[in-house]
């Protein structure tokens, strides 16, 4: 999504798609049952204009570190290969620092954050996200209990739920993830008819 924002100025609307088969990677032989029954299949999109929608990216913060490659990755054609305790104390650190980063930087509190659209994990994640943060963890919207850990599809499947029920409000929205390399960042958006 930061990245599309950045095309669209130059050359138009984006088309952002994410879609993943995870089932095809996580029951691989052989089949590790501690990972196998995190992840789901999923697919989800989004347009990101310049200057169209109900909402404008008005901050990101994207962040990289290789150290720990190793703790979760996808060899070609091999398992998915994942060091659970890393990958959880890692993640509860970085992504709410990146959230706090962008948010700093816009000089808005979470408290004032209306949803927070947050790559799913699993649920723990989101409530150690939530405590770090100050906010209440149902702010963060949450669908893991029906599709799992749908990797990349994960934050358009949950703005498509969350905004088919409730319109774009004047708060900001942040999405967030945390992904395999490691990669981390976050994104916020803000109303663009308040």
């Amino acid at each position: 999504m930061a990245l599309a924002n950045g095309l669209a100025v130059r050359y138009g609307t984006v088309l952002v798609v994410s879609a993943e088969k995870m089932s095809a990677i996580s029951l691989r032989e052989p089949l590790d049952r501690n990972v196998a029954i995190l992840f789901g299949d999923g697919a989800g999109a989004c347009l990101v204009s310049a200057s169209d929608g109900f909402g404008a990216i008005t901050g990101e913060a994207i962040h990289s570190d290789g150290n720990f490659a190793a703790d979760l990755r996808l060899n070609w054609g091999g398992p998915l290969e994942m060091n659970g305790r890393s990958v959880i104390l890692q993640a509860g650190r970085k992504l709410p620092a990146g959230i706090a980063e962008v948010l700093g930087r816009a000089g808005i509190a979470a408290a004032d954050v209306e949803v927070f659209l947050v790559h799913r994990a699993n649920q723990n994640l989101i409530g150690r996200v939530a405590q770090s943060l100050g906010v209440p963890a149902g702010r963060f919207y949450c669908n893991i209990e029906r599709c799992g850990n749908t990797s990349s599809a994960s934050m358009p499947i949950a703005a498509a739920e969350y905004f088919a029920e409730k319109a774009m409000t004047a708060r900001p929205v942040v999405f967030a993830a945390f992904g395999a390399g490691f990669h981390w960042g976050a994104v916020l958006v803000e109303s663009r008819g308040a």
